[in-house]
């Protein structure tokens, strides 16, 4: 069994098997609660990066999110491996080009799951659910990201991918475009 060190040197490392089991499942409408929880961690990390402010309860604020759960083109996901509770990824149509079918509106796995090939595998998954144009950003000075989505992308992409900088919600963003293709025989 593998074992991967956190970042930290009081952090605890996660114990793998070799090749640990990755599920992606649809999240029912009671797992919701728990992505916005997740979405703290996710804050966590994003605030490396850009300023995320706390809520005077000491937690991330977050915008209301039940607006966004209710939109039909919102498709969040729980990421699993074998049966802990990984991460979570959300599908939406928030696109910068009305030509766009979907975008990554979210994507987090928890730091103790990195470093394995498992953030690619299931960010590759989620992408093929969805055959389309779809676009991905990540802000520039998030240089895990930066290294991370173009091998993700290239892996899944069927043509041409489009790579653009440029300000999106106030901050510097390298912005892809691509397509993923339906899948063979479909």
């Amino acid at each position: 069994m593998e074992t991967r060190p956190g970042a930290f040197s009081d952090s605890i490392p996660v114990p793998l098997p070799d090749s640990p089991a990755l599920r992606i499942e649809r999240a029912a409408p009671d797992d919701l609660p728990r992505i916005e929880n997740l979405m703290q961690f996710y804050n966590y990390d994003l605030s490396e990066w850009t300023p995320v402010a706390f809520a005077p309860e000491g937690r991330y604020q977050l915008r209301p999110k039940a607006p966004y759960w209710a939109q039909p083109d919102v498709h969040p996901f729980l990421i699993w491996v074998g049966d802990e509770l990984a991460g979570f990824a959300v599908v939406d149509r928030d696109c910068e080009d009305s030509l766009s079918d979907h975008n990554m509106g979210y994507f987090f796995l928890a730091r103790g799951y990195r470093g394995h090939g498992l953030a690619a595998r299931a960010a590759g998954e989620v992408l093929a659910r969805f055959p389309g144009r779809w676009e991905v950003y990540h802000l520039m000075a998030n240089t895990p990201a930066a290294q991370f989505w173009p091998g993700v992308i290239r892996g899944r992409a069927a043509g041409e991918i489009d790579r653009e900088v440029r300000t999106l919600h106030g901050d510097e963003c390298c912005l892809y475009r691509f397509t993923v293709a339906l899948p063979a025989g479909a």
